[in-house]
């Protein structure tokens, strides 16, 4: 079985770390297919056969979401699974073993499993020493020392709603809220979930063609839209224990630092640019969330916005988010229960 990993990356120091990661603690190599769009003045060269790779100017990036559509148009085809991350993470010993077996399992609940999880972080020092070690003491060819931001557990980190948020409070019309995502650790299980995470999604070659990724969203609502489109088109988002992948999340006074395209340290030309482009995929996030929005880019007709509520506690229609409502369902053991999350 193909796994088609996708990469969207911006001037990211951790690009090449990520796809070596991947290919050398791979069980079946053969079997990986990596498609990265590489937005850097630094191009990687020398790239092993499998890894599909297509290179442009940071100036010519146009977000987040642009970039995952354009691997999904350009570099993808048709493999058995599509996998997505960020372009800075970190690999166990043989996690397509690991990922296959658990995406097989959730075909015991449900025949279109979408897993998605925010995972656990790790941090990045640098070193300027000649040879690279990491914990265990092995030598490694990354010019960077990692360490996981929290001791690994087994848990299962569930995608939670936490508060609504206006995003710009002075932007007229089109003034917009959503949902902003937060995680808890619960007992390890299989959970029947309602938030999607963009940095890690593993599920069927298909969801790129039932649920493309929309070019014209910027950046926020990415997450929220996505699980909405898939919700309502029938897939079930499932959360998992023990993912075997780890996130670096940029945060806080690192002493290694990635660029980001919203960031105040992006092109001045680039950030003019992205206003428009910001202010109107506000509008257009909205007007999908509301369900107003037609074609590849609207909603399903499986299942319908109070379909979500019920089992979210979200409703976008009134703009209201109630997370005691939430209904998430534990799957293994198989005889499903309601789980108290309060």
């Amino acid at each position: 079985m193909k796994i088609f990993i996708s990469i969207a990356s911006y001037q990211d120091p951790l690009t090449l770390t990520t796809i070596k990661s991947a290919l050398n603690n791979a069980k079946n190599p053969e079997d990986i297919v990596i498609g990265v769009l590489d937005q850097t003045v630094d191009v990687l060269e020398d790239l092993p056969d499998n890894v599909r790779y297509k290179s442009l100017h940071p100036k010519e990036s146009k977000g987040a979401c642009w970039a995952r559509r354009k691997i999904q148009t350009d570099l993808f085809e048709g493999e058995d699974i599509y996998m997505q991350i960020d372009s800075h993470m970190l690999f166990e010993k043989d996690w397509d073993k690991k990922c296959l077996e658990q995406y097989e399992e959730c075909f015991n609940w449900t025949q279109k499993p979408l897993v998605t999880v925010y995972p656990q972080g790790f941090e990045v020092y640098k070193t300027d020493d000649k040879k690279y070690y990491n914990q265990e003491g092995v030598e490694q060819d990354y010019p960077f020392i990692f360490k996981r931001s929290f001791e690994k557990d087994n848990n299962t980190h569930v995608m939670m709603s936490d508060k609504w948020f206006f995003m710009d409070e002075n932007l007229e019309p089109g003034k917009q809220n959503f949902f902003q995502q937060t995680t808890r650790g619960k007992p390890k299980g299989y959970y029947l979930g309602y938030g999607l995470a963009g940095g890690f999604i593993f599920t069927s070659g298909k969801w790129v063609e039932e649920v493309p990724y929309d070019e014209r969203i910027y950046f926020s609502g990415e997450e929220q839209t996505l699980a909405l489109r898939s919700f309502t088109k029938g897939w079930d988002i499932i959360h998992i224990p023990d993912v075997p992948i780890i996130h670096w999340y940029n945060t806080g006074d690192m002493e290694l630092k990635r660029k980001t395209h919203w960031g105040a340290d992006a092109d001045p030309e680039l950030q003019e640019r992205n206003k428009n482009h910001i202010k109107s995929a506000k509008i257009l996030v909205d007007k999908i969330l509301a369900g107003k929005e037609n074609g590849i880019y609207g909603l399903g007709d499986e299942r319908t916005l109070q379909d979500f509520y019920q089992r979210s506690g979200i409703d976008y229609e009134n703009r209201v988010v109630m997370p005691e409502k939430a209904r998430f369902l534990v799957q293994q053991p198989l005889q499903p229960m309601d789980i108290d999350f309060e």
